[in-house]
């Protein structure tokens, strides 16, 4: 499907076209160049489960593969529990010869107008450079919260039940029950992303080359939710790889059995919240100690009126905001009356806005982990100080936003 009439004027030898099944080794390679890495034949096969040509989009040069952008397909949790589909924007990169010359302009906007194209309401990446992804129009949606447990030292407060019920289980027990588990989890969790069996069986391949120089996955499960873990010896620690649960009593009983294995001195999180509650569960919350805190997921609203309608929210509150979106075009004013029990978001070309907000802090408030007050005095965001407030508080989410798939 090549395209010449790309938004930023691309030179003459570079093509824009969809993937085919054969490109797969060559789109390896160079995102292997882009990201580091080399990609075994045992990893190409992996991805091989996940990849889907026509969602994968390659800039040509002379026959050469020197750009890439593709996309996964999820559903997305929203705050109240709505799903919607969405796409994951995933393997963006542009080779380091062919940089300023508009190709990653280019494949953005053309893959952007198919998911507008396709009715689809919001786009999701994750980033490895945080400078790249505002000016097309995500804002970030999640974060992650780094952390360590001195195991030795978290004792849970003695007012905490201990209600039992894990055990421990294999790779094949837990492939035939997690998905259940997370799909329960993931209905609860503003941002959660939904996973297909192809994801569930890559994600529990556990690879020589995944383990980081630790060990095989072990599994604890619990009728409300599981844990993936890995132990890595040397370093008498152990990694929390994957945590799924449905009720505060999974959650408790999980971290209550992690904190007693035995020869190891120090459990290890990478996808806390900002505000995990395991901390609040132990008598001394120093013990939970924040190592790095860095982006999680962005979002990208594509469909003003469809995320806004399909979202609860924390008061009621009715207020036309001018949605400010120079990439895409998809702003205007939008009447916005909702609360906890539902929502409805129509175009308002008329009215007069309360508020004028960027398209990249709406993908920020949408699963309710950002601030608008925040928002509004780094100036993506801009009404009465009462509005903002309201907006705030209609905004956040009863639980911190999780992604819990990286893609």
């Amino acid at each position: 499907m090549p395209h010449n009439d790309a938004p930023t004027l691309l030179p003459p030898s570079i093509t824009l076209r969809r993937a085919t099944p054969a490109d797969l080794p060559a789109l390896a390679e160079a995102d292997g160049r882009a990201f580091g890495q080399h990609y075994s034949d045992e990893h190409l096969e992996e991805i091989r489960r996940l990849f889907d040509p026509d969602r994968f989009l390659v800039a040509v040069d002379a026959g050469e593969i020197v750009g890439i952008t593709g996309s996964y397909p999820f559903d997305v949790t929203l705050p109240g529990g709505a799903a919607l589909p969405a796409a994951g924007v995933t393997w963006v990169s542009v080779a380091v010869t062919h940089r300023r010359r508009g190709i990653l302009r280019a494949l953005m906007a053309e893959q952007h107008r198919a998911f507008v194209a396709d009715g689809l309401p919001v786009s999701l990446l994750t980033a490895s450079e945080g400078a790249i992804y505002g000016r097309f129009g995500y804002g970030v949606a999640t974060e992650h919260r780094e952390a360590e447990v001195t195991r030795r030292r978290a004792v849970l407060r003695r007012d905490v039940p201990d209600t039992g019920g894990v055990r421990q289980v294999g790779t094949a027990e837990l492939r035939r029950i997690a998905p259940e588990l997370h799909r329960r989890w993931a209905a609860q969790t503003p941002g959660a992303l939904s996973r297909d069996d192809a994801w569930w069986d890559v994600l529990l391949a556990d690879h020589e080359w995944q383990r980081g120089g630790a060990t095989a996955l072990f599994h604890l499960a619990h009728p409300d939710g599981y844990v993936s873990y890995r132990i890595d010896r040397g370093a008498q620690t152990c990694r929390v790889v994957d945590m799924a649960t449905a009720t505060d009593e999974a959650y408790t009983a999980l971290w209550r059995t992690l904190l007693a294995l035995d020869l190891v001195e120090t459990v290890l999180a990478r996808s806390l919240t900002p505000a995990e509650p395991v901390q609040f569960l132990l008598a001394d919350p120093r013990q939970v100690r924040t190592v790095g805190q860095y982006d999680g997921m962005w979002a990208r609203v594509l469909d003003v009126p469809a995320v806004l309608s399909a979202r609860r929210y924390g008061t009621e509150l009715d207020v036309v905001l001018d949605v400010r979106d120079p990439f895409l075009d998809r702003g205007g004013r939008f009447r916005l009356r909702g609360g906890p029990d539902g929502a409805e978001c129509t175009p308002a070309a008329g009215a007069a806005p309360v508020a004028t907000i960027e398209v990249t802090a709406l993908g920020s408030l949408l699963f309710g982990g950002a601030d608008a007050g925040s928002l509004a005095r780094a100036g993506l965001l801009a009404a009465e100080p009462a509005v903002v407030r309201r907006l705030a508080t209609a905004f956040r989410g009863e639980r911190a936003p999780q992604h819990g798939t990286e893609f």
